[in-house]
């Protein structure tokens, strides 16, 4: 983005920023999920004074307030795609922009489609099964709970999925707590 077009989206952190050249500053502005985001954007910024630019102006680059506590809940979002390597393209591409680890992921298609009842609630078998048979490849990923709306939103509008459903949340096991 800082070195093409100042209109176009930012490669990893879409539209949730925007930049803008004034005179000879730089003004980044808009509101990132992750303090460390907002720190990597700031970096590769204040790269480019010097070349150009004399001033970095992030007065209106925030950082989301995060009421929500992670690691209690998680949920599974289970997302449809003509073929595996397509959903292995969204997966890839899932992870990059919205920089969640999933907990648990996996593809599933005619080969392993046997694996649904392992990764799904008995509840959402049956519709996964269907679409398997149908010729649909799934991206099936269990995430963090506050992370949920992020994924499902660049699943169903970025990577165009032609179905997308989120399992209702469930207690993270306690194993996980264990250290």
């Amino acid at each position: 983005m800082l070195a093409g077009e100042t209109g176009e989206p930012h490669p990893v952190l879409g539209d949730r920023v925007s930049v803008r050249v004034a005179g000879e500053r730089l003004v980044i502005s808009g509101q990132l999920d992750r303090s460390e985001d907002r720190d990597e954007l700031v970096k590769q910024a204040r790269a480019r004074i010097g070349r150009g630019i004399k001033e970095l102006d992030t007065s209106h680059l925030k950082v989301a307030d995060r009421h929500e506590t992670p690691g209690l809940l998680d949920q599974t979002l289970i997302a449809a795609f003509p073929d595996r390597e397509t959903a292995e393209l969204a997966c890839k591409f899932v992870l990059e922009r919205s920089r969640v680890t999933p907990y648990q992921q996996a593809i599933v298609d005619r080969r392993n489609a046997g694996d649904l009842r392992k990764l799904l609630l008995e509840e959402f078998v049956e519709d996964a099964r269907r679409r398997v048979e149908n010729g649909d490849a799934l991206l099936v990923m269990r995430v963090d709970e506050t992370d949920v709306f992020l994924v499902r939103e660049i699943l169903e509008e970025d990577t165009r999925s032609s179905w997308t459903i989120a399992t209702p949340p469930s207690v993270i096991g306690a194993s996980r707590w264990q250290r």
